[in-house]
């Protein structure tokens, strides 16, 4: 372990790709396999604009994302786990307990942890 330490130069190294073809190795998560519980379900979304004409050079694309709390919605049965109906919820096809960008309802964040 020291030996290969000392080697590493902290650039990537070809070698750490595993047999799949991805890199990571023990601090990867697996999620093959693994079906989103709960999908995003946004009461506003908010067009953030391109920044691809920026004089800095930054480029990303136009996209659009939940503006304000976001609930969970059961990605089979569309139910939400604090109650609410989903009538005026836009649902985004994100899984809601990895979104870690987005502020989560108090009454779903609740009810996932007690299910877990």
């Amino acid at each position: 372990m020291a030996a290969a330490a000392a080697r590493r130069s902290g650039r990537w190294d070809p070698s750490e790709i595993d047999m799949e073809g991805t890199s990571g190795g023990c601090c990867r998560v697996l999620t093959e396999g693994a079906e989103m519980r709960y999908k995003v379900g946004a009461e506003q979304l908010e067009h953030v604009p391109s920044l691809a004409h920026r004089p800095d050079g930054v480029f990303r694309v136009a996209r659009t994302a939940p503006v304000g709390p976001t609930h969970a919605v059961d990605a089979a049965t569309d139910a939400v786990a604090c109650g609410i109906t989903t009538d005026g919820l836009d649902l985004l096809d994100q899984d809601w307990e990895e979104a870690f960008f987005v502020e989560k309802c108090p009454g779903c964040f609740a009810a996932v942890v007690a299910q877990s």
